[in-house]
């Protein structure tokens, strides 16, 4: 009897909850009409924060999964529009999905926590990124570090893992495969205009979005420059792009019809438009690795393919005239470091760092992250970096991403993430040759792009961790790992009888 009183008075105190929240909303809306109309821009975004925390804190007291896509179409979304809203109207938006990451972190952790049950490579991640953190921490105590500085940069650092965490929150069924279909179906819709303008009428483009300071001549086409359509930067539109064009051809992979096959090939042309061969490189090699793995029985053109790869960039360096020439002269090859790159230069006095400070580094917020960039630019300056225009006029101090981690943690530290890194790509990798012929053999073949892609990014840029470029990417790769877990495989698909016998046989392969 008390306990079913004790239960009709929780029942009545959680029917109270949404009139309360609907209140709350009413109240804010009102307020933020009167401010809007009275002009009051920064209590307008204090209110929207205080709106978006508690919002995230009633829904962190549940328990929420995302059956229906909600994130990853959000997630695409603000990754599109981002970018030129924040410089256009000079309000930070960037921040919404930061708020979304550490709004969402407790019951995304809570998620990941349940797969480690019985997921024993999560429980490996898991430690060695325990382990990771609190050498960086120790680091920062023991080194140079500013508390600022330091408090900026580690929290820039939680950023991918807690982004990997929101993907495991994604349950993936017949529904939320058809919302990604749609999603990369449709959006070079919103992407063909902005790079129409930009090629038809630069200077109406720069009107509308600010000029492109990275205009310099396409080297991919050899005409025209280094377009970037609806983002801040053309690296950005061939990531985003060479991720599409990828699930475009796990689309076609599929058997779900010729009309990817044109579809990926105006992502591709995108790729091609932003001059970006970094990307371009890595999009060609993910699509081989997903193509090997779809025809596993013809596992010997990996090995021809690497071979022939390796034997073409041997010959490179002996021929006059090659594409990355220039570039790799740039980073101290062919003996001339007398035209050492921004980025060459970074990555060498990080090692530098590293050395000085070993074997701890010198604590996190010090050099090469955000949070040197913003708080402190003490050891760059100690460096002797003040001979340099790039880092008097601030450029390129965050366009890599090793040299942080290595010289910040010191080269432990920088091994331990590498290894991290490299375990979530061989995990997937080996998942997904048990799992073709199950409805989640597409998303693993593109969580495996998506790694991959960001893998190759990292020498000259740290989007790894960077929410306005890495969002969308990492709820794939989060949305995968859970899909192939054993607490959790296929357990939300229908399957047919084949698919059951190879999902058993994934099952076994993941207790081993």
């Amino acid at each position: 009897m008390l306990k079913s009183t004790g239960m009709k008075k929780i029942s009545r105190s959680m029917l109270k909850i949404p009139h309360i929240i609907y209140i709350f909303t009413a109240l804010i809306t009102l307020s933020l009409g009167v401010l809007i109309g009275t002009g009051q821009w920064q209590i307008i975004l204090i209110l929207i924060a205080l709106l978006v925390m508690v919002v995230l804190s009633l829904i962190n007291m549940r328990y929420i999964e995302d059956r229906s896509g909600s994130l990853l179409v959000m997630g695409w979304c603000v990754m599109l529009i981002t970018n030129y809203a924040q410089k256009i109207s000079g309000v930070p938006l960037g921040y919404v999905l930061e708020a979304v990451i550490f709004g969402l972190a407790f019951t995304s952790l809570r998620k990941v926590w349940q797969l480690t049950a019985q997921d024993p490579t999560l429980r490996l991640l898991i430690t060695l990124l325990l382990i990771y953190f609190s050498l960086a921490l120790l680091s920062s105590v023991l080194g140079r570090s500013h508390n600022f500085a330091a408090l900026w940069q580690l929290q820039y650092n939680l950023k991918w893992p807690l982004m990997f965490g929101l993907g495991c929150l994604i349950v993936w069924t017949e529904h939320t495969d058809q919302i990604l279909q749609k999603i990369v179906a449709w959006s070079w819709l919103f992407i063909v205009p902005f790079v129409a303008i930009e090629i038809i009428s630069p200077s109406l483009y720069t009107q509308l979005f600010l000029s492109n300071v990275g205009a310099h001549t396409n080297p991919l086409l050899g005409i025209g420059i280094r377009y970037r359509g609806p983002f801040s930067h053309s690296g950005m539109l061939a990531i985003t792009c060479a991720l599409m064009a990828i699930c475009a051809v796990v689309q076609l992979l599929r058997g779900k019809g010729r009309s990817w096959f044109f579809i990926a090939l105006i992502y591709i042309a995108f790729v091609l438009a932003s001059g970006q061969r970094q990307e371009m490189s890595a999009m060609l090699i993910a699509i081989l690795l997903i193509c090997i793995i779809s025809w596993r029985h013809y596992w010997s053109l990996l090995l021809v393919s690497i071979l022939f790869s390796g034997l073409f960039i041997f010959s490179g360096f002996y021929l006059d005239d090659i594409p990355m020439r220039s570039t790799l002269e740039q980073w101290g090859l062919f003996n001339n470091l007398s035209t050492l790159s921004e980025r060459a230069i970074l990555t060498s006095k990080g090692i530098d760092v590293a050395l000085q400070y070993f074997p701890l580094g010198s604590g996190l917020g010090t050099y090469g992250g955000a949070g040197a960039l913003k708080f402190d630019q003490s050891l760059f300056v100690d460096l002797g970096f003040g001979q340099y225009y790039w880092f008097r006029e601030g450029k390129f101090l965050v366009d890599t991403y090793w040299p942080s981690i290595v010289a910040e943690s010191g080269f432990f530290g920088g091994l331990l993430i590498l290894t991290i890194y490299l375990v979530i790509f061989m995990t997937l990798l080996r998942r997904a040759w048990y799992a073709k012929g199950t409805p989640v053999f597409g998303l693993v073949l593109i969580a495996i792009a998506a790694m991959t892609l960001l893998l190759a990014n990292t020498p000259t840029s740290a989007i790894i961790t960077d929410p306005r470029g890495a969002f969308f990417f990492w709820l794939l790769i989060g949305a995968a790992w859970r899909a192939t877990s054993v607490s959790d495989t296929n357990m939300d698909i229908p399957l047919n009888e084949n698919s059951k016998k190879i999902s058993q046989t994934l099952s076994k392969v993941f207790k081993r």
